[in-house]
């Protein structure tokens, strides 16, 4: 099983990495729809991209499942409002990613202003090293008895995201649950693709410490 950030303090602005053709955007018929007014159409976005919204909320702010329905809310309300705009040179859900990571920065600095005493990490130096890590179970087998473990173990992993310090916690969600590429999130998060491989590296490599104990 493969698997944030606070944001500089510039506004993020979406960015263009990439063309996506239509066969690589599931959304792109909703999305067509929904640009011209289709409220039925964009109905279908909301509740195809709803829930993967709300579980960027909990993993990245650690907050409770209220909390992130209202920031969902807030994403797609925005999300309507800028549809007009949406050129499609972006993936949808890329771009969706840029929008919801926009509102978590929001509710992050709300937070930070409430705690100005919180830690602060140098993360932007690059690390050598490979960028893909893995956490599994070493030498898991996959049976009957085992499932409960598994279970135990996909339990803990999340529960090892969300405490991860928020300089790496986005990045690792869109990467490794969110399966966006680099380059995506380097779009959503406004950062270089080697500082999205850095903060992605050094999460990884916190999660698999604290993920020792299913790797003996």
């Amino acid at each position: 099983m493969r698997l944030g950030a606070p944001p500089s303090s510039s506004v993020l602005r979406p960015a263009v990495p990439k063309a996506a053709g239509d066969d690589d955007d599931p959304a792109h018929d909703a999305v067509s729809r929904a640009r011209r007014g289709d409220l039925d159409a964009f109905r279908t976005l909301v509740e195809m991209f709803q829930d993967r919204v709300m579980r960027v909320m909990v993993s990245v702010l650690h907050c409770d499942r209220a909390m992130a329905e209202d920031l969902t809310q807030e994403v797609f309300l925005r999300v309507h409002k800028g549809l007009p705009s949406f050129d499609g040179e972006l993936r949808f859900v890329a771009w969706l990613h840029t929008i919801a990571t926009n509102v978590a920065i929001s509710e992050y600095r709300r937070r930070k202003a409430q705690k100005r005493d919180r830690r602060e990490l140098s993360i932007d130096q690059p690390l050598a090293g490979t960028d893909d890590l893995y956490l599994t179970p070493a030498g898991r087998e996959v049976d009957p008895r085992e499932q409960a473990h598994q279970h135990e173990f996909l339990v803990r992993v999340r529960a090892c995201v969300r405490e991860l310090p928020d300089e790496f916690r986005a990045a690792v969600v869109l990467r490794d649950m969110e399966q966006l590429s680099y380059e995506e999130i380097a779009a959503a998060l406004a950062l270089p693709i080697g500082t999205v491989r850095s903060r992605i590296h050094r999460g990884r490599l916190l999660l698999q410490d604290m993920l020792r104990e299913f790797q003996e």
